[in-house]
């Protein structure tokens, strides 16, 4: 029984490399949205044609581009330069790699089973990404003078994969305009929650939401933030508030603005002018919600909005749900230190976007491959024990990489071997490096 459970686990990782790899072969069969030159660009015999080199993009690790290409290549002497790497990589368009990321979570997100209470818990957050300084680039904070790419994520905190991705320059981030577009563009084909932490208060984000099927929200808000919340008193209470909301501001809508029957919100200009709009909707508009609050430790407050019923999710539920959310900032340290987003292999901006994709690609693919393999506990031990999430992306890159022709290595039971301890409860101050330079960026290129 066991032995086949082992086999039954290997056979998974087996079907998402061919998954994966299938992918890519097809991109590169039928490449002209994906490249520069659909009428030159890789037309001629290469050994770094576009399917390898995508392939080599997705398992590249923190080495050099030199050192890179020479581990796939398995030290072969007719091994491709960096000049030549960097020539045909240009070729490619960065879209091509978020295509890739789209298209792989479609085959194989049939894979993210867990529910809680028959619900996908979709937590949403930003995360800033240090690139090389550029002033002539949008990415560029000329006061501070660094550059930034801002990563707006929906991760699925129970199955622990990036549901979507949408990137923007730092100095022009969005976050809330970022969400609705990932919430827009999604087929949400069962039930889910998106779940955020302050910053994501909108009535905008809330309505289109409330507008998408099979969709809620949980978002926490600020204690003292709109008029109804910051006059409640400072203790447990569920309620239900009701206001119309209005684009426009002619005399009568600024005295009933002021005397509190009703909320402004900016919608679309009537003279083309650019704003930023947070309301896409008819107005007036009577909106509707539930505000929750409760205390989380001796005197302090947090107070979430939602659309999820009381009967079904009480206080207790949502204090629940919203503490899972954390599992997004564990995955965007995960994603940084152990899949490498700190350390690209270039410096143009093109470049950065494509390993951008290409390691949110890879992280789903290991973290599928970690989430099929049991670890079992043993009777009599201290703690149980959990899968090492850096040894499995190390091996599961390895095992990505492979030639197809090779005999694939049991996948399953090498990640098995490297467990660590869980230790429920632990917590630590956080511990800053005075002299560490906030603003670091490797460049993988040198050998």
């Amino acid at each position: 029984m066991r032995k086949d459970k082992k086999k039954h686990d290997n056979q998974i990782a087996i079907e998402l490399r061919e998954t994966l790899k299938d992918i890519v072969s097809k991109m590169a069969n039928e490449p002209s949205g994906f490249i520069v030159d659909p009428v030159r660009d890789f037309t001629r015999r290469r050994k770094l044609d576009m399917e390898t080199l995508i392939n080599l993009i997705l398992s590249m690790k923190g080495g050099s581009i030199s050192k890179e290409l020479y581990t796939y290549f398995g030290g072969d002497i007719e091994t491709a330069t960096s000049s030549v790497f960097v020539q045909q990589r240009a070729k490619i368009r960065a879209k091509a790699f978020e295509y890739l990321f789209r298209k792989f979570n479609d085959a194989s997100s049939q894979m993210d089973t867990n529910t809680y209470d028959g619900y996908r818990l979709l937590a949403v957050d930003g995360s800033d990404i240090n690139i090389a300084k550029n002033p002539e680039s949008d990415t560029y904070f000329v006061k501070s003078d660094y550059d930034q790419f801002h990563l707006n994520a929906v991760y699925d905190v129970l199955n622990k994969t990036y549901f979507d991705a949408l990137v923007q320059p730092a100095p022009k981030e969005h976050e809330i305009r970022a969400a609705i577009s990932m919430v827009v563009r999604n087929e949400f084909r069962d039930k889910a929650i998106l779940i955020a932490d302050r910053g994501y208060e909108c009535f905008g984000l809330y309505e289109h939401i409330h507008r998408t099927k099979n969709l809620d929200y949980l978002i926490r808000v600020k204690n003292k933030g709109t008029r109804e919340v910051r006059d409640m008193p400072m203790t447990d209470w569920d309620i239900d508030v009701s206001f119309e909301l209005r684009t426009t501001q002619t005399r009568q809508d600024q005295k009933d603005f002021a005397e509190g029957e009703v909320k402004y919100v900016r919608g679309p200009s009537k003279h083309g002018k650019d704003k930023q709009v947070t309301w896409d909707f008819e107005s007036p508009f009577l909106f509707s919600y539930r505000v929750v609050r409760f205390e989380i430790s001796p005197g302090e407050y947090e107070t979430l909005v939602t659309s999820l019923n009381r009967e079904a999710f009480p206080p207790e539920k949502l204090k629940e749900l919203y503490h899972l959310r954390w599992g997004i900032e564990t995955s965007f340290r995960e994603l940084k230190y152990a899949i490498g987003v700190l350390n690209f292999h270039a410096r143009r901006e093109d470049f950065i976007l494509q390993e951008i994709y290409a390691m949110l690609t890879m992280y789903n693919f290991c973290e599928r491959i970690t989430m099929s393999v049991v670890i079992e506990q043993v009777d009599g031990r201290k703690y149980a024990y959990q899968v090492n999430f850096t040894m499995a992306i190390h091996i599961c890159r390895d095992f990505f990489a492979l030639p197809i022709y090779r005999p694939p290595p049991d996948v399953a039971s090498l990640i098995a071997r490297y467990i660590l301890p869980v230790r429920e409860g632990r917590s630590d101050k956080r511990k800053l490096n005075k002299r560490m330079n906030p603003i670091m960026f490797t460049y993988r290129v040198a050998a």
